[in-house]
């Protein structure tokens, strides 16, 4: 009888839990881009110039042939561009599954698209943007609201708040000015 109630309350409790691991976040930050922790950085004066859609400037990150500047818009896309090309997630469409992108620690969040070219992928969720360059690993630089560090024959670059960076790369190496 003990056991029949223990495993009938275990069910109970467990239920919820597991039903939320399946179900997608309804997270009002995902859709109010305002509220993005991301939108409160103090972002890059200086910088190439942004695509169309591309509003604030948030960090540069270099590597080896690599030149590319992180940016937001208040639409809810945050994007990446290079010399010739620009790519950006809207973060407003997500489904809110919490995910991290591998290679990163930190939190898991609920948001985030993936979007690659060539060498590039990014990451993103409201807090920050993750940025892995495979097949670079020389001259790594980063200016603005972004650390780094050599990963596995590429760079991983955070943008983010410093807690958003010490959270997801706790072992940077390659900081602003350092």
């Amino acid at each position: 009888m003990i056991r029949r109630v223990v495993a009938a309350v275990a069910a109970l409790l467990l239920a919820p839990v597991l039903g939320a691991c399946s179900a997608p976040v309804d997270d009002p930050l995902l859709k109010d881009p305002a509220r993005w922790p991301l939108t409160g950085l103090k972002g890059l004066v200086d910088h190439h110039e942004l695509p169309d859609g591309g509003e604030r400037a948030l960090a540069q990150i270099k590597v080896g042939s690599v030149d590319l500047i992180a940016w937001i818009n208040s639409a809810g896309r945050c994007g990446l561009s290079g010399s010739d090309w620009s790519m950006y997630v809207d973060l407003t469409e997500s489904a809110g599954q919490p995910s991290r992108e591998d290679g990163f620690s930190g939190p898991m969040e609920p948001a985030a698209g993936v979007s690659s070219e060539s060498k590039v992928s990014l990451f993103c969720t409201p807090t920050r943007m993750l940025i892995r360059v495979t097949g670079e690993t020389s001259k790594p630089f980063v200016s603005g609201e972004a650390v780094a560090q050599l990963f596995r024959g590429g760079l991983n670059a955070v943008v983010g708040s410093p807690q958003a960076q010490r959270e997801s790369l706790p072992g940077a190496t390659v900081t602003p000015g350092g």
